[in-house]
């Protein structure tokens, strides 16, 4: 006999959490959801036969919210498709995961200077997992993003404690720039006088 009576041989033991999170990362169901160019940029490639978004597990591409677990911002947020994209989100099923791709998602891009209708980040509206950058995020970059989620789920939520989420990643940044130097220069962007 194995390990606690189990035969010997080729065994798969493992944890509850462990299968579930395992399934949960392997089965993404993205919402077909665009706030802007990125969208086409970035979703069209990824799910071409090139790229071929399948081999991830994620391309089974949902036009219902109520069906869907993964929401990919991508493209300018205005302040009217604001309501919008949050009620979204609180229509996904959960557990819900979140990839702000693109500039103009995770920072406004371009259009937050002299802009009164653009939202200066996803994160402003609704809580972002992973973010991806890039002015659009070359496909190998949403690729890397979907990984790193991935993998955040494997290591992440507990059966015992849902929805307890892990801090947001910045996938595909150089070794040693972190979130907070990011926030520091588009505020010293936006206001040249101010330091932090």
């Amino acid at each position: 006999m194995g390990v606690n009576g189990v035969s010997e041989g080729p065994a798969f033991l493992t944890s509850v959490d462990g299968l579930v999170n395992w399934a949960r990362s392997n089965s993404l169901w993205p919402l077909t959801f665009g706030t802007s160019c990125c969208a086409i940029e970035v979703m069209m490639a990824t799910g071409a036969a090139h790229h071929d978004l399948a081999r991830f597990g994620a391309e089974v591409a949902r036009a219902s919210p109520r069906q869907a677990d993964l929401l990919v911002v991508a493209g300018t947020i205005v302040k009217k498709m604001a309501p919008r994209l949050k009620t979204l989100y609180e229509q996904m099923a959960e557990p819900k995961y979140v990839i702000a791709t693109g500039a103009c998602a995770i920072s406004g891009g371009p259009f937050i200077y002299d802009s009164y209708s653009t939202v200066r980040g996803a994160h402003e509206i609704i809580p972002i997992d992973v973010y991806v950058p890039g002015c659009p995020p070359r496909p190998e970059a949403f690729f890397y993003g979907l990984l790193t989620l991935q993998k955040m789920i494997r290591e992440g939520e507990s059966l015992r404690r849902p929805g307890e989420r892990r801090p947001p990643v910045l996938a595909a940044v150089p070794p040693g720039i972190t979130l907070e130097q990011i926030r520091a220069e588009l505020i010293n962007l936006s206001n040249p006088g101010v330091t932090l």
